[in-house]
């Protein structure tokens, strides 16, 4: 029984990468131009359930308050939420930022942890929040998987999950660690652009033949996920002839 070859991640990130112009996804810029990771890490858990538009909004407002661990951790959430408000669950956010601001202060002397495990026992903390720390704040190998992620790499065949944890799980587990870094920005903008949730522009995609979904469609076969299907035209109703009216005898 021959074994199936191992997905070409080479080509699809070389091809995301001329696509979207962001140049070669193998030069480590994050190592040099990293962000600050307290900040990463708070507006991750800002842009949960929202736009990114209203979580650069909130960041820029928040951070002009309170720029780290220390000043946010002496906060009152009453003071938060006004500077919050558009990203949604304000109220709750605020005190999951205090909550947060507090343990990375009392347990890591304000320094946010730059591994998975412990970054995970933070509050308001999952695997796509760690992940983001890990690569954006310190050019970490990790693969944050939000809904684009998850979506795409369904799409693509290289997972079958139901949720974003288990395909974050699964990436981990299958996915050479040196394409982890890319993976996210790279597909992120791929789901913004042309693999959106809804009729995805597969007639446009420049990684369509390395995809399950793209060549099922084309060949007519079903896609990995039943919601990509595509659907088929309503046939057309083939109007019955009228009725023949009866014939009379004119005899009587």
């Amino acid at each position: 029984m021959s074994r199936a070859r191992p997905f070409d991640w080479e080509a699809v990130l070389d091809a995301l990468s001329a696509q979207y112009r962001t140049g070669d996804w193998r030069v480590p810029y994050l190592r040099d131009h990293a962000e600050d990771p307290f900040q990463v890490l708070i507006g991750t858990i800002l842009s949960q359930r929202t736009r990114d538009a209203n979580t650069d909004r909130a960041s820029r407002a928040l951070f002009a308050r309170f720029p780290d661990a220390a000043s946010l951790a002496g906060a009152r959430p009453s003071q938060i939420e006004p500077l919050i408000r558009a990203t949604g669950f304000y109220r709750v956010k605020a005190r999951v930022l205090v909550a947060t601001a507090r343990a990375v202060l009392d347990r890591f002397g304000g320094q946010v942890p730059r591994e998975l495990a412990p970054l995970l026992s933070l509050p308001g903390v999952g695997p796509k929040t760690a992940n983001c720390v890990l690569v954006f704040g310190y050019g970490i190998p990790g693969v944050p998987v939000d809904t684009h992620v998850h979506r795409i790499a369904n799409r693509l065949g290289v997972v079958r999950t139901r949720t974003p944890e288990e395909t974050e799980a699964r990436l981990r587990a299958t996915v050479p660690e040196r394409y982890w870094i890319p993976i996210n920005p790279l597909l992120v903008q791929h789901g913004q652009n042309l693999c959106r949730p809804h009729r995805p522009r597969c007639d446009l995609c420049p990684i369509a033949r390395s995809c399950a979904t793209g060549r099922a469609i084309r060949s007519g076969r079903a896609p990995p996920r039943a919601e990509d299907a595509v659907p088929r035209p309503p046939k057309k109703r083939t109007r019955s002839a009228p009725a023949r009216a009866p014939v009379r005898s004119h005899r009587r």
